[in-house]
């Protein structure tokens, strides 16, 4: 299905019709999970890592809203996020909220509940120093009777703004285009006829698109709808995006969305947690989706995709795997076999195997509408069961853990199904079960969408509960929907590397269904990714351990420090979101000794990632002098690591062991160290000709430490 821009229309929806009619090819849609044990409420600390986003609109909402569908992404990229306030239905908060938040931004559309008080919160917020973003179009200016707002024009005074009344003229051209904020994917549009010129007159302001016209009356003025300065920024239609011209229905940014929300919010120079690299290796994980567990595979004929998979899969490919299960379709109580119980505990006693669910019905819409209902079931049939969150949560979880999994393990992972947009209740019953969850993203960064309004937002919050997303598409949403080719997963291959440079805003997830292996193109699309990424430098992980990355990369907080005359920055509460980004540093350096918690670095596109130690607290400060002694260049896991006196490192290897892999920089070209302990005849290694050192073969929770030689 050709993917649209907005969140809505981006997911896969439901596609019943395939699971009712063709018993043999069991396919269904559904999105990547979110996996690990989880408390029973979620932990949500604020602070001036979070936007309140003003929107409007009668039937917006927190899910389906300009700033969610184009906005979100870039600056959860930047390391914030965002928090969501309906102007239709509520109205503006208290100046005492704002203290919770870096900046306010308006993405508004119709409905406004009270465009004066609007305008007198819009005054607050610059009187208070907050940062304030105006997207796509300022509310209005007057009344229904055309009397003036009386705050209007004293908020645009205090943005340095001035508005100029109507150009109705086609005499209108570009009189200044700023390339670095500008043309990003797409060049500026056609000039519209008539246009309500806004114009920037305060010179601390920078203008990065202005329009002059060439009327008389008009002559010198010229309106400025990009526009950052010290009240934050505006960036206004019809600027901000527009149409690809060879394919109807996508967009592309004109505005470079990085760099304005960067400047508008003052964040050029402040930490970014980051959740695709783990020290300094980009994250991989991969998750199954149930569906066609036991479709009948047309390449290897008279075997259950579930046993290809197995065969060929899991047990040949030395990654990890999150791997789930449409309970009803394996319990023979209701749709399942003895055979399907087979596999499915042949599959979960892997090693490489983490057990998930993906529910019990396979829900095809969680909070169905009306209309919905009437189409025809909402999920899978069962003959006598009625949709019950109870069964598809704590009923099914406990039959999968008593009945699947060998000792010593448990599901780890709930992944929704359908259009994986579950409602408050079913978040509820899974974050009670415990049991951590994942999937709701289709991103896609390639050919067919050219355009980081492809890349989804990191997560969801719905009431106080959060779901996470996983990071890419899967292989139905690229055969447009099991339509064909059947080779087309591997074009994800373009989505991995568009969103890994210029900057690197996703890890690296192969997200696909047992339904893969039912055609010998599909399965053979599906080795040929997973031979590629196997060659690239990543750090792997189960998707539950990713979901604990996004976890604390949401409730990580960041305060500034002040030690002597420097200035640094604590970060606490990241939990298993050990990395911390700053961009534009190419030229600096983690200053090792005032800083606290920081195992090593590593520059890429220009930014500076710093890799923090697993602990409570980290303190950060910056130094334009490259370190003089041994630190951590990249590991493709988790380590626990000290710099000892006399020169000894001590480490505990906690990464996956396969492929392992630590770099070591700052050393003297040539100079040996001594490892201990070590199984091959010399415990000897030594440095290269720029003084990195490569470590291998470390076994998991094994002690050692690397010895200055004689």
């Amino acid at each position: 299905m050709a993917v649209d821009k907005t969140l809505k229309n981006r997911r896969t929806f439901p596609h019943f019709p395939i699971f009712l009619f063709l018993p043999l090819l069991f396919v269904g849609i559904s999105c990547p999970a979110f996996s690990g044990t989880s408390t029973a409420q979620p932990v949500l600390h604020r602070d001036h890592r979070t936007v309140l986003v003003l929107f409007s609109g009668r039937h917006a909402t927190m899910d389906d809203n300009n700033f969610r569908d184009y906005w979100e992404f870039p600056l959860n990229f930047l390391g914030l996020k965002a928090e969501y306030r309906n102007l239709s239905t509520e109205p503006p908060p208290s100046l005492a909220e704002l203290n919770r938040f870096r900046g306010v931004a308006l993405s508004l559309s119709e409905g406004i509940r009270d465009p004066a008080a609007l305008w007198s919160f819009m005054e607050r917020i610059l009187a208070s120093g907050k940062r304030l973003i105006v997207l796509g179009d300022m509310p209005p200016y007057r009344t229904s009777s055309g009397e003036p707002f009386p705050s209007a024009f004293k908020v645009l005074a205090l943005m340095g703004l001035k508005r100029m009344g109507h150009w109705e003229t086609k005499r209108l051209r570009y009189s200044i285009l700023n390339s670095s904020m500008t043309g990003f994917e797409l060049p500026p549009p056609p000039l519209p006829p008539v246009f309500n010129p806004l114009s920037s007159v305060r010179p601390e302001n920078t203008v990065w698109l202005g329009v002059r016209s060439a009327g008389r009356r008009n002559s010198g003025t010229v309106s400025t709808p990009i526009v950052t300065g010290p009240f934050g920024g505006i960036a206004l239609d019809p600027f901000i995006t527009r149409a690809f011209p060879l394919s109807p229905g996508k967009e592309g940014w004109v505005v470079d969305p990085f760099r304005f929300l960067e400047t508008a919010l003052n964040l050029r120079d402040a930490p970014r947690m980051d959740l695709t690299t783990l020290n300094g290796t980009r994250i991989f994980y991969s998750q199954v989706d149930g569906d066609g567990f036991e479709t009948l595979s047309s390449y290897r004929k008279g075997l259950m995709c579930s046993e290809v998979l197995y065969r060929e899969i899991f047990t040949r490919y030395a990654l990890p795997f999150s791997v789930s299960v449409i309970a009803s379709q394996i319990d023979p109580r209701y749709q399942g076999s003895k055979t399907r119980v087979h596999w499915a505990r042949k599959i979960f006693s892997l090693p490489n195997v983490e057990a998930a669910s993906h529910t019990f019905s396979h829900p095809f819409y969680w909070v169905p509408t009306a209309v919905q209902k009437a189409e025809g079931p909402v999920h899978t049939h069962i003959p006598g069961y009625r949709f019950n969150l109870d069964q598809e949560v704590k009923i099914s979880l406990d039959w999968m853990n008593r009945t699947l999994l060998p000792p010593g393990k448990k599901v780890m992972l709930y992944q929704w199904s359908g259009n994986t947009r579950p409602g408050i209740d079913a978040l509820q019953k899974v974050w009670a079960y415990p049991i951590l969850n994942m999937n709701g993203s289709d991103t896609r960064f390639d050919a067919e969408n050219p355009s980081y309004l492809f890349v989804f937002p990191y997560y969801r919050k719905v009431g106080p509960y959060l779901q996470f997303f996983n990071s890419d598409a899967n292989e139905y949403i690229l055969t447009h929907d099991w339509k064909g080719p059947y080779f087309a997963y591997e074009n994800i291959l373009q989505t991995f590397a568009n969103t890994d440079s210029p900057r690197r805003v996703d890890p690296v997830n192969v997200y696909f269904h047992f339904y893969i292996a039912q055609k010998e193109a599909s399965l053979h699309s599906l080795k040929y990714v997973l031979n590629r990424v196997s060659r690239q430098r990543i750090a792997p992980l189960f998707s539950s351990e990713f979901v604990r990355v996004e976890e604390g990369y949401i409730n990580a907080r960041i305060r500034p420090v002040r030690q002597g005359n420097r200035n640094g920055w604590r970060i606490s509460r990241y939990g298993r979101d050990t990395t911390v980004r700053f961009d534009h540093a190419s030229g600096r350096w983690p200053d090792l000794g005032l800083s606290r918690g920081v195992l090593g670095y590593r520059h890429k596109n220009g930014s500076l990632y710093l890799f923090l130690a697993l602990r409570p607290t980290a303190t950060i400060f910056l130094t334009d002098q490259k370190p003089s002694v041994p630190v951590l260049r990249s590991a493709t896991g988790y380590l626990l690591f000290s710099r000892l006196p006399h020169g000894t490192i001590e480490f505990t290897y906690k990464g996956w062991e396969p492929g392992n892999r630590l770099e070591l920089s700052g050393l003297a070209p040539g100079e040996r160290m001594i490892r201990v302990p070590c199984a091959s005849k010399t415990c000897v290694v030594r440095a290269g000709p720029e003084g990195r050192l490569t470590l291998s073969g470390l076994k998991k929770n094994v002690s050692y430490r690397l010895l200055p030689s004689p």
